[in-house]
C-alpha cells in the first residue's frame, strides 16, 4: 500500500521529530520537508526568497515518491499546513496513493514557543512568523476530515524535540 501522511501543526509542535521517528521505525518511508527543500534551494532554512520554487518542488517530490517501484511505502509531507485550504490542496494534488492520512499535532502555545527555541539556531522560527501562523491556524473541519482515509489528532504527543537515539525497524 502506498500511503501519504500530511502533517499539520504549528512550528515547534514536533512535525519533523514525528517524521524522523516514523522513518526510523518503519520501512520504506520518505520524508518531504519544506524546510529541507528551502535550505537545499537557498542555503538557509529561513530564506523565503524562492517560495514558489520551494512549494513546486515539494509537490513534485510528493508525487514522484508515489511512483517508486515499491508495493509498500509511506511518504510524509512535513510542512505547517495551517489551513484547510492547504490540507485540501495536498489531498487533491497528490496522486498514486492508496491511502491518505491527515495528522494534526496540537500543543499549548507556551510549549510551542519553548520547543521552537530549543531548535538548531538556524531553524528557529522568528516570533512574528510564529504569531502569523498562529493567527492563520484553522482546526480541520468536517469536510477536510472526511476527505482523508484517516485523521489523527495528537495532543501533546511529546514534550521534547529530541528523537531517541536508537530505533529499530518493525519486522
Amino acid at each position: 500500500m502506498k500511503t501519504l501522511i500530511v502533517l499539520s501543526a504549528l512550528p515547534g509542535a514536533g512535525k519533523s521529530t514525528y517524521s524522523e521517528q516514523f522513518r526510523r521505525t518503519h520501512k520504506n518511508v520518505f520524508v518531504v520537508s519544506s524546510d529541507e527543500i528551502r535550505k537545499e534551494l537557498t542555503g538557509e532554512y529561513q530564506n523565503f526568497t524562492m517560495e514558489k520554487e520551494v512549494w513546486d518542488t515539494y509537490l513534485k517530490r510528493l508525487n514522484e515518491y508515489a511512483l517508486k517501484d515499491l508495493d509498500d511505502l509511506t511518504v510524509i509531507a512535513d510542512a505547517t499546513n495551517p489551513t484547510n485550504y492547504f490540507r485540501k490542496y495536498y489531498y487533491e494534488n497528490t496522486f498514486n496513493y492508496d491511502e491518505k492520512i491527515l495528522v494534526c499535532i496540537f500543543k499549548p502555545w507556551e510549549l510551542l514557543l519553548k520547543q521552537n527555541m530549543m531548535r538548531n539556531e538556524k531553524k528557529i522560527v522568528p516570533m512574528y512568523a510564529m504569531e502569523k501562523l498562529r493567527n492563520e491556524w484553522e482546526d480541520p473541519n468536517e469536510e477536510i476530515i472526511g476527505l482523508f482515509d484517516q485523521y489523527l489528532r495528537i495532543n501533546r504527543w511529546f514534550s521534547s524535540d529530541k528523537v531517541p537515539q536508537k530505533f529499530y525497524y518493525k519486522e
